[in-house]
């Protein structure tokens, strides 16, 4: 029996190293999710024609112009639309009506005091700007970055409540009109857009609507990539695409919901109206410096409406606007903890003012809702330490007799009414919990830049003091949180009752030393979860031994 107490060890051993390859490995070096549909890999996207026979040829739906700097100025540079609100500032511009710039005012770039606000629209030119407008036909393309938009206002401050419409007028060459219309409100990150070309020559068949974010420069040791990947919800599933696997270009059709670029906190998404069953078809490719993603309306259609939101991940504010983009923050596969783990925490918020505090009264709470089960592993590894001596006899008495050995030691466990798996069933009944507590603390933007004391100046990053690039940690520094964490694990080992099988004291005196070393990536917020539910539970520990003792 004791052979099968070292194997149960070594089985959650090994659960916890598939964990640790699952939620951290895949979540810093993520890889294409092969069991998503996959979209089809193409050259060149096919297209019909006004008969419907596809075309020979098919570049970018809103091919810009060329960029240099004479193009640019023979085109003109255009005027600057600042739309002020109490959550951001957004910049169009005339030159193609697009968008130039968003920055987002209750978020900071990093974590310093005098950080600017985080900007959600990189772009590595002029010329790539998201709310590019397109129209496309068997042989003809135009992008709408040749037109210099008329415009209703340029300066709008909106406060906390107001309400704009910004509309953009322009003229297609040869006749024709294209206008896009922009609502915006001061309490939301949620847009309305309506796109329409008018008088379009017959050479055009379709028009195209296109995202462009250039590639975030940052490293490997940066704190954040703002966008990774592009993300679109297709027959109510998700499927996110990362940059690297856009090469070839993507394309996507068949009941699509929305097309969006996401990061771990933030996400920028194309809902078109209307039925998502239509011929609505998505085209995601990657260039040296920029990643573009663009709706394709149905050949003949050439007026649209669309939702735009352009944020935060933020679970209250994407529910309400519906369509589905709740999909967009992924709390894994024990969502139905984590989610309750993040409101409680969101709850727990509003009386400390701190997360760090709140993580911790959290904790208490779990600690006092499993400390049945921890009693009773408690007290179910002090029976099997009484019982040590007499195994220990039985195993030499019956040492050539395997079978009747067991069947010996079964009894002996069902006289004293002792159950040889007690003790590691609180640290399986913990494992939900705590991937559920890792998918809200890695996920939630609430805890993004959130601090706790000293040098946790964010939660939802790996704990670092100082600079100095320790080995087998990805981000500089000393990771002196998670060392303590690992330290009050072997006190906890230490002080919990003896087996007397050498060979499995060894295995579980190994556990700290390698919870220790997964820990050192994942976010504070969970290693101080897991930080103070270990003294909690040495607290406990010492109090039922020194009960045990009277």
């Amino acid at each position: 029996m004791e052979q099968r107490r070292l194997f149960l060890t070594v089985a959650i051993s090994l659960l916890i190293f598939i964990l640790y390859q699952e939620l951290v490995l895949k979540r810093f070096y993520p890889q294409p999710d092969s069991a998503a549909p996959t979209p089809a890999a193409i050259d060149n996207p096919p297209l019909a024609d006004a008969a419907g026979a596809p075309a020979a040829k098919e570049p970018s739906a809103a091919e810009p112009a060329p960029d240099n700097g004479a193009a640019v100025a023979q085109l003109g540079e255009g005027r600057d639309v600042v739309v002020e609100t109490d959550l951001y500032r957004a910049t169009f511009t005339t030159r193609g009506g697009r968008l130039k710039g968003l920055d987002l005012k209750r978020y900071a770039a990093t974590v310093a005091s005098d950080s600017p606000p985080l900007q959600l629209v990189l772009f590595p030119s002029p010329t790539r700007l998201p709310l590019a407008l397109g129209l496309r036909g068997a042989d003809q393309r135009f992008d709408d970055y040749s037109i210099l938009y008329d415009v209703d206002q340029t300066a709008v401050d909106l406060g906390s409540d107001g309400t704009t419409t910004l509309t953009f007028t322009g003229a297609l060459p040869g006749g024709g009109t294209l206008r896009k219309r922009i609502t915006m409100h001061g309490h939301d990150y949620l847009w309305s857009l309506d796109v329409e070309a008018q008088s379009v020559p017959p050479a055009y068949t379709e028009m195209a609507l296109a995202w462009d974010e250039g590639i975030d420069p940052a490293g490997v040791n940066a704190a954040e990539v703002v966008f990774d990947s592009v993300v679109v919800l297709q027959q109510n599933k998700l499927q996110k695409l990362l940059y690297k696997d856009l090469d070839p270009p993507k394309l996507l059709d068949n009941d699509i919901s929305w097309v969006g670029f996401s990061g771990r906190y933030f996400l920028a998404a194309l809902v078109p109206d209307g039925d998502p069953a239509n011929a609505l078809r998505v085209w995601a490719h990657r260039e040296a410096d920029y990643v573009q993603a663009q709706v394709l309306f149905p050949p003949g259609v050439f007026q649209a409406k669309s939702d735009l939101y352009v944020g935060p991940k933020d679970i209250d504010r994407l529910e309400a606007v519906g369509h589905g983009l709740r999909k967009a923050v992924d709390l894994g596969w024990f969502s139905f903890i984590a989610l309750p783990m993040l409101q409680a925490l969101r709850f727990l918020h509003k009386f400390t003012g701190n997360y760090g505090v709140a993580i911790i009264v959290l904790t208490l709470v779990l600690k006092l809702l499993f400390f049945p089960l921890t009693k009773k592993s408690f007290e179910s590894m002090s029976a099997m330490q009484k019982l040590q001596p007499e195994m220990q006899r039985l195993r030499e008495r019956l040492k050539d007799k395997p079978d009747e050995m067991n069947r010996e030691i079964m009894e002996l466990y069902k006289r004293h009414k002792v159950n040889p798996l007690g003790g590691c069933l609180p640290m399986v009944l913990q494992i939900p919990v705590f991937v559920g507590l890792y998918n809200a603390l890695l996920n939630a933007v609430e805890l993004r830049h959130a601090p706790f004391i000293g040098w946790i100046h964010d939660l939802s990053a790996p704990d670092r003091l100082g600079t100095i690039q320790l080995p087998f940690v990805t981000h500089p520094g000393v990771p002196v949180l998670t060392l303590v964490m690992g330290a009050s694990m072997l006190m906890q080992q230490w002080m919990s009752p003896s087996a007397g099988d050498p060979a499995q004291q060894r295995a579980m005196m190994i556990m700290p030393v390698v919870f220790t070393f997964m820990f050192m990536n994942f976010p504070a917020g969970l290693t101080l979860y897991w930080l103070v539910n270990n003294c909690l539970t040495i607290g406990q520990q010492y109090a039922m031994l020194r009960k045990n003792r009277r």
